[in-house]
């Protein structure tokens, strides 16, 4: 551990570290798909290649290649792609790391994968973090969502997102074993929306949306801060979001203490 100026010990980020934040986000995508009939995981080598619809945000493979190593590269790729082929997916999409190192995303390069996405995955240390107050002057009421609820979660987070088809993927990933649903309200009516995916003593943050009239008053930060509350009660180690690098979002979190861990790469075969 290192300690920055004010005297906190800043976490280190290592391969290790990598490694179980990798896990907490590969373990949420498992539980997502064990909730669809058509729902089926290949787990090789520490990671998992998930297959949860067509068009799922979650078909795809995470956590894998740490382990691997290069006498393993072609055995395992061709695992990964014959599951996908099995079920007539023909498009493999590969959350890769960079802490797997080089060689892996060269081989891969190399087969005709090329990069669809970049995305921080930043960190922030449970253990130096104060829990903080919640005022309700404003008029807007923070909670967890009911089960009840969470339908209507579902279908105002996919309006904030402006992607209503993906409605049904909201509601399932809210549903699965270890994820709660927040949701910001006025006078209500649920106007924003995130999640916290609890896994062993780590979590990970995500689905953010808010409806377009709401945007600009501070809720994302509210339910930012109402959810690392909770992980904190909780007893957890780390909580860790993935943001897409330059946004509104990914400047938010480093506002809340968190740190960019690494950029995390997105390779794809069709």
């Amino acid at each position: 551990m290192l300690s920055d100026p004010g005297g906190e010990e800043l976490m280190y980020i290592t391969k290790e570290l990598a490694v179980r934040m990798e896990g907490c986000i590969k373990q949420s995508h498992i539980e997502v798909t064990k909730r669809y009939s058509q729902g089926k995981t290949l787990e090789i080598n520490g990671g998992a290649a998930c297959f949860s619809g067509f068009e799922s945000f979650l078909s795809q493979v995470v956590g894998w290649g740490f382990k691997t190593e290069p006498n393993q590269y072609k055995a395992e790729i061709e695992a990964i792609e014959n599951f996908y082929k099995s079920i007539g997916h023909n498009r493999v999409d590969i959350e890769l790391c960079p802490f797997v190192g080089n060689h892996l995303i060269n081989f891969l390069s190399q087969r005709g994968y090329y990069i669809t996405e970049l995305n921080n995955v930043s960190v922030l240390d449970l253990k130096s973090y104060h829990l903080v107050a919640h005022s309700e002057d404003d008029g807007f009421i923070i909670r967890e969502v009911k089960q009840s609820e969470l339908e209507e979660w579902a279908k105002r987070v996919a309006i904030g997102f402006g992607f209503l088809e993906a409605q049904e993927q909201f509601y399932q990933y809210a549903s699965a074993k270890g994820i709660l649903a927040f949701a910001a309200y006025d006078h209500g009516n649920l106007v924003a929306g995130a999640t916290i995916a609890i896994h062993g003593d780590a979590c990970d943050l995500g689905v953010t949306s808010t409806l377009p009239l709401y945007r600009g008053k501070g809720l994302q930060k509210k339910l930012l801060f109402a959810r690392l509350n909770l992980a904190k009660q909780y007893g957890l180690e780390f909580a860790t979001v993935t943001t897409q690098p330059g946004t509104v979002s990914d400047l938010n979190v480093q506002k809340a203490g968190f740190r960019c861990a690494y950029t995390r790469i997105k390779l794809t075969m069709e």
